[in-house]
């Protein structure tokens, strides 16, 4: 027996949105997002169901104890206290066995194989292989085809055919990006590219920092911290507390206990009046001021102003806020598409999201609706 919460896709809107306006559209890529919540009794317990109109959007059953975002097909899932993945279709992929394991990136996922925090680390494919048949002390995600990995506080980079393409041996090193990665080794540091050749930058007072991205590299001096070219010749000078890489044509940086944006001549763009920013991503970034999230253009002026709980970065057109302890979609016309009715919401990711209801999780597929 089925006992509807709310009984349209309107009645949710009036309750919950009036912080936003509504899309009068209520679609998505071609789907319509209009449903209903329900609920059912099985066993004496009461298990939500969550109901599109567009029989094109699949809807999982909403019985997992946690579900992580997709990632290539796949979505790792919690059951009995372990963790393992289901596809699409609800079916389960991989055995429950993991302590720990991670999402899929370039075909591995990063796995523990004990309960302990310390025991070693490896990476599995969906054949459920270690790669190169080894462990180490740690190991971070594939990316642009190669991975971080450390024993005994030395790092290196392995292939995705398990070799060690940088011998494990720096005291750091970062992922590959546009070619190259950040390094320190003894008294050396500089960048060093997947066949093992080294740019040195030799300079006891300059300290390289994070990873190298689109051509820029950040550093610090003094307490303070500056951006250099791939040559490390510097292009914004070490006077700020803290600086990110560019991401979309500004890097935040702060000042103080305030953050803002400087452009790529180092020019202050945003002023620095945020309690904490995020990077940018499909134009938009995420920002807090007073304890409130809101979202910002590359201007400046908000797109929707900071007053919310919780707001994410756009993915897929989307971002997650939170209003009145639920949680929901805006598109980037400050519009609610769903509206907040979720305990827990993933981002959309390839026409994907995951949610949680009263602790129970479930992912809806909007896949179907891109072929109309």
């Amino acid at each position: 027996m089925k006992f509807p919460i709310w009984l349209s896709f309107l009645s949710i809107l009036f309750l919950f949105c009036s912080s936003l306006p509504k899309n009068p559209n209520l679609s998505r890529n071609g789907c319509d997002l209009r449903f209903q919540l329900t609920t059912s009794q099985t066993g004496g317990e009461t298990i939500p169901q969550l109901t599109f109109e567009d029989k094109r959007i699949k809807v999982s059953k909403i019985v997992y104890h946690d579900l992580s975002t997709i990632s290539e097909d796949w979505m790792r899932a919690k059951k009995n206290g372990r963790f393992g993945f289901i596809d699409l279709e609800e079916n389960e992929v991989s055995d429950f066995d993991f302590y720990f394991v991670g999402d899929f990136h370039d075909g591995y996922a990063v796995f523990r194989s004990g309960s302990n925090f310390r025991d070693p680390r490896g990476f599995v494919n969906k054949s459920g292989d270690l790669l190169g048949g080894q462990y180490f002390n740690m190991v971070y995600n594939f990316e642009n085809g190669f991975a971080v990995v450390e024993n005994k506080k030395k790092y290196g980079i392995m292939d995705r055919s398990g070799k060690i393409v940088i011998p494990i041996q720096y005291d750091f090193i970062s992922g590959i990006h546009n070619g190259w990665a950040i390094f320190k080794r003894e008294e050396h540091q500089g960048l060093i590219n997947a066949k093992g050749q080294e740019k040195k930058f030799i300079h006891d007072k300059y300290d390289l920092r994070g990873y190298f991205y689109e051509g820029t590299i950040v550093f610090k001096h003094f307490k303070k911290m500056g951006i250099m070219d791939s040559n490390f010749n510097i292009i914004i000078p070490a006077i700020y507390d803290y600086l990110a890489n560019f991401k979309e044509g500004l890097a935040r940086f702060k000042l103080g206990n305030k953050w803002g944006y400087l452009d790529q001549k180092g020019n202050i763009a945003i002023d620095a009046k945020f309690d904490s920013e995020y990077d940018f991503q499909e134009g938009y970034a995420s920002v807090t001021i007073g304890g409130k999230d809101g979202i910002i253009k590359p201007n400046g002026e908000y797109l929707i102003e900071p007053k919310f709980s919780h707001v994410s970065y756009f993915n897929e057109g989307l971002a997650v806020v939170e209003d009145g302890g639920k949680r929901g979609f805006v598109n980037t016309n400050a519009e609610w598409v769903v509206p907040p009715i979720f305990d827990q919401l993933g981002p959309l990711k390839d026409g994907v999201f995951t949610f949680a209801i009263k602790e129970k999780w479930g992912f809806a597929n909007l896949r179907g609706c891109k072929n109309k």
